[in-house]
């Protein structure tokens, strides 16, 4: 029996649980798998003969999934997971659902694309609970923080040389339809007492690479020069608004940048 075969094998049983409660029922049948080849076949065969004892390390594996469901939601999405579990979510049976429906992917240290592939999916997919439309907001937050981490796996953009204001790559401008700086303020009503409906523009910064990012709810027009730096100078305000940008590290002067290298 070729190592790499059984290994791959192996593999596709802890993620098919068709085939999985087949060999837990005694029913799998050899020829009758037309999605696996002869050779995986025979070491489907193998594990079906030993399959009180394999059954362990298949449960093993996905209350292991299961418990990584929540550390990705603590380590990318804390807020998004204490509303939550304050709105009375069953998390267990949630990250059952989650992943069932992407047939046990096991995303070992990718925390943070497990994190946002489970934000796409409480906020794209038809959940048998109702989930209030301020948390699905707050995913929508969070999902951007998690979106700037994962921007930064190649390291932090090189902004060019031109002069003038630019983005330094360290943060985000999320546009809630709810006060969500209500729940940044007060963490501990999360879930508990919605926030009304209004816009808000709110930026995720991260003041270092070693840091975790804040949160800065931004008057319309910093809002408006963090996304089109290139209009500053335009309003009597704008120096004080650059300012604060540039204090968050979301904005700087290329022109700076450039004579330092």
């Amino acid at each position: 029996m070729d190592a790499k075969i059984a290994w791959h094998t192996w593999r596709k049983i802890l993620r098919n649980e068709a085939l999985q409660q087949q060999l837990f029922d005694h029913r799998w049948q050899a020829g009758e798998c037309e999605d696996f080849t002869p050779e995986e076949q025979e070491v489907i065969a193998t594990y079906a003969e030993n399959i009180d004892r394999a059954k362990w390390f298949i449960e093993n594996y996905q209350f292991r999934l299961v418990n990584s469901f929540i550390n990705a939601l603590e380590n990318g999405a804390p807020l998004t997971l204490r509303a939550l579990l304050n709105s009375g979510v069953d998390i267990s049976t949630l990250s059952r659902a989650f992943l069932k429906a992407h047939q046990w992917h096991d995303y070992g240290p990718q925390v943070y694309s497990y994190c946002r592939d489970i934000l796409l999916w409480l906020r794209s997919e038809p959940l048998p609970l109702a989930l209030p439309e301020p948390v699905l907001d707050l995913m929508g937050l969070e999902g951007e923080g998690v979106a700037l981490y994962l921007s930064l796996k190649e390291g932090i953009p090189d902004s060019g040389s031109d002069d003038g204001y630019t983005q330094t790559g360290m943060a985000r401008l999320y546009q809630s339809r709810f006060r969500l700086s209500q729940w940044l303020r007060d963490k501990k009503s999360l879930g508990l007492t919605m926030p009304p409906e209004g816009k808000e523009s709110l930026l995720i910064a991260l003041p270092d690479i070693t840091s975790r990012h804040k949160y800065l709810l931004l008057p319309e027009r910093s809002a408006t020069l963090f996304a089109q730096p290139e209009l500053a100078g335009q309003s009597e305000g704008d120096p004080l608004h650059l300012a604060r940008l540039v204090a968050a590290n979301a904005l700087k002067l290329r022109e700076q940048t450039d004579a330092v290298r």
